[in-house]
């Protein structure tokens, strides 16, 4: 049985080995939507992960309220504490969205989905805070973190792309044969 089902079914040719089935099964709508349902699931994961980790440390939430009041308020950012924090979830969900869309595709070895998630998603953490710092608030904010709030920055970011990439990770299919793979532990 195969991870979707077979493209015979569906009128076309039978996959001639196993990781054909799997590039099959791979690409096919259900696919993609589990998928995206896991990462946009992983997302949320990781932005409270990552929240959690930022808030104790900077007693601060994240410049989301800044981008807020600059570009659709008026008034001044800690006006919009609960705007901040809803357009900081909704960054976190997006970017996991785009994650979990990418990583199945990048044909990476599904024997140590879970260590390669951590890695990857680590990766993309860290380029989202290197967007985040020189295009969000150097350019697009005006701001300029001091050393150690940059470094917090930097550290909550790689937190999230590992919560991510570990949640991913592991919702990973490593076995075409089973229809859906869930963990029970």
């Amino acid at each position: 049985m195969a991870l979707l089902g077979s493209n015979e079914d569906e009128g076309g040719e039978v996959p001639s080995s196993e990781s054909d089935a799997v590039k099959a099964a791979e690409s096919t709508p259900v696919f993609t939507a589990r998928s995206l349902i896991r990462a946009v699931q992983g997302g949320l994961f990781a932005t409270f992960v990552m929240t959690a980790f930022r808030l104790p440390i900077l007693r601060s939430l994240p410049p989301s309220a800044n981008f807020w009041a600059k570009y659709v308020g008026s008034g001044h950012p800690e006006e919009y504490t609960g705007m901040g924090a809803v357009l900081h979830v909704l960054y976190g969900v997006s970017f996991g969205a785009l994650f979990g869309l990418l990583y199945p595709r990048m044909n990476l070895p599904r024997s140590a989905t879970e260590t390669e998630g951590v890695v990857w998603g680590a990766i993309f953490g860290l380029a989202l805070s290197a967007f985040g710092e020189r295009v969000m608030l150097q350019r697009m904010l005006d701001m300029d973190l001091e050393a150690d709030a940059e470094t917090i920055f930097h550290a909550s970011h790689a937190v999230y792309g590992i919560a991510l990439g570990a949640w991913v990770g592991s919702r990973i299919d490593p076995d075409p044969d089973y229809e859906e793979y869930e963990h029970s532990q």
